[in-house]
């Protein structure tokens, strides 16, 4: 057994599955729907951990902000 094997085992998946999306347009939009998912659980994940940080303000506007 090569060391070698399993990423060209991969890379003949990943093939395998590039050419099933370009053939069947129902792939590609699953494709496309999966990503923009996980790209908004990203997005809304990060939201979420600047929420629980403090607010940081710059000395020159901190020195006249009153918190509203």
């Amino acid at each position: 057994m090569h060391w070698r094997e399993p990423m060209a085992d991969f890379l003949g998946t990943l093939e395998g599955y590039l050419s099933t999306i370009v053939q069947s347009p129902v792939y590609l939009l699953l494709t496309v729907g999966a990503i923009s998912v996980l790209m908004l659980v990203i997005v809304l994940h990060h939201i979420h951990k600047i929420h629980g940080e403090d607010i940081y303000i710059h000395q020159p506007w901190g020195a006249n902000w009153k918190g509203r």
